[in-house]
């Protein structure tokens, strides 16, 4: 389901079929082979709505590693007969996604990885704007409705549980600015202790009517769509 459909795919992730070693009588290592769509939960959902359904909002995810040397998970897709290595970031995060059609025809994804290893995806919810220093106020506006029309969708009677989306962060933005009928008002920062790091600046479309661009000091490496902090 689309916490990032951020919080929101914590619901997600605990329906979906997490990859979590068994472990193995005298081996250091093991092999798991699960469906990428269970693997990579919501993703094969999010993918069939209509495009113009998400075209401002798109998903990535990384992937949870605990309880064994990260460096020796590696990941494979298994589609159409062919086997592509996938990359697993310093972050977690998982290149490239398996397709629609990929996942339609049953895909799978296995893992090999140190017997001790537990595996878990963290789904992020993204804007299709390039990241950069400045993006359409409008286009993050609409991706955050699609955001949780897709949610409403995916989660069905679930997504009443859920926090809806209302923001984004600009990760690595340094200050903002946002325009507003020819006027630019200095866009809120977080604070320290929470998910983002100290000074991201964000982005709520409610708290800025009419808001028509959004300008960064620094550009930014991802634009986030999130929900209200706990």
């Amino acid at each position: 389901m689309l916490r990032n459909l951020v919080k929101t795919a914590a619901v997600a992730v605990s329906a979906a079929i997490v990859l979590s070693a068994v472990p193995a009588m005298a081996q250091d290592m093991i092999n798991q082979t699960g469906k990428a769509s269970e693997a990579l939960p919501g993703l094969q959902k999010f993918l069939n709505l209509p495009a113009d359904e998400r075209s401002q909002v798109s998903v990535y995810y990384n992937l949870r590693i605990k309880n064994c040397d990260t460096s020796k998970v590696t990941a494979t897709l298994n589609a159409g007969g062919k086997e592509t290595p996938l990359r697993i970031a310093a972050d977690g995060r998982i290149t490239p996604l398996p397709n629609r059609d990929q996942l339609n025809g049953g895909a799978t994804i296995t893992m090999n990885m140190p017997k001790t290893c537990t595996i878990g995806p963290k789904i992020k919810v993204h804007s299709t704007q390039p990241a950069g220093k400045s993006y359409d106020a409008a286009g993050l506006a609409l991706g955050i409705k699609q955001g949780n029309g897709a949610m409403s969708k995916i989660a069905g009677a679930m997504a009443l549980a859920l926090k809806k989306l209302d923001r984004v962060y600009f990760v690595g933005g340094g200050d903002g600015t946002v325009e507003v009928g020819g006027q630019k008002k200095p866009l809120p920062r977080t604070g320290a202790n929470g998910e983002y790091p100290a000074g991201t600046p964000f982005f709520v479309p409610s708290q800025f009517p009419g808001a028509s661009r959004i300008n960064l000091t620094k550009a930014a490496s991802t634009a986030l769509f999130d929900t209200p902090p706990k």
